[in-house]
């Protein structure tokens, strides 16, 4: 089992360390996905299955909340699965076009930077189609043998990218700063046979908001 959890943390790349809870109390959260749903928070959790691995390889599970508030929607979670939300293993999160012009980017950095175990690093995205849930849901699986948010944060990640994508922390200077342009990159679900997604441009915000119809 020891292996196991090791492999886990590598793949990952974690920086963050477990409190004193065990992981049978937390539920280990690997990506988000933020939509509105008539007035309120949907978010869209990828959860690490730890409990089925195969060949030290993780699968992932879906789990869908909603909330008045992103508190609200975040805390869900744990009532739902009686567990601990733990968000130091996030790899993205991924924000709705509708979302990122009614709500801006300064609600959702300013929460995940609250949490100490949130990486400072973490990057941000807009999705592209209709809802941000379906990048983290290809084929509408439950459960799956791949974990889509390591995937994207590994591409995101980088500074592969021209220009690189911000970071959370990086952002979050921008929004600080009179004046300053942040541009995220556009996420949209892949058509192609065996690619789960592609970035298909970037979204500019001026002042924290996107633009309407941007």
């Amino acid at each position: 089992m020891r292996r196991v959890l090791a492999a886990f943390f590598c793949v990952l790349m974690l920086t963050a360390c477990f409190d004193y809870r065990g992981l049978e109390e937390q539920v280990l959260i690997a990506g988000i996905a933020v939509d509105s749903e008539g007035g309120s928070y949907r978010l869209t959790f990828e959860i690490v299955d730890i409990g089925n691995a195969e060949n030290g390889q993780f699968g992932s599970m879906i789990l869908v909340t909603t909330g008045e508030t992103l508190a609200d929607a975040l805390e869900a979670a744990g009532e739902k699965l009686h567990r601990e939300v733990y968000l130091g293993t996030l790899r993205v999160v991924l924000l709705s076009r509708g979302i990122a012009e009614d709500a801006g980017l300064g609600p959702f950095v300013m929460h995940l930077l609250d949490d100490l175990r949130v990486r400072n690093s973490l990057p941000l995205a807009i999705a592209g189609g209709e809802t941000a849930g379906e990048l983290l849901t290809p084929g509408g699986g439950r459960e799956r043998r791949v974990i889509v948010s390591n995937v994207l944060g590994e591409r995101l990640g980088g500074r592969r990218h021209t220009p690189p994508v911000p970071a959370l922390y990086e952002i979050y200077n921008d929004l600080h700063t009179d004046g300053g342009e942040i541009a995220l990159p556009i996420v949209t679900v892949s058509e192609a046979e065996g690619i789960l997604f592609e970035i298909s441009g970037l979204a500019r915000f001026q002042g924290g908001r996107l633009e309407k119809g941007a």
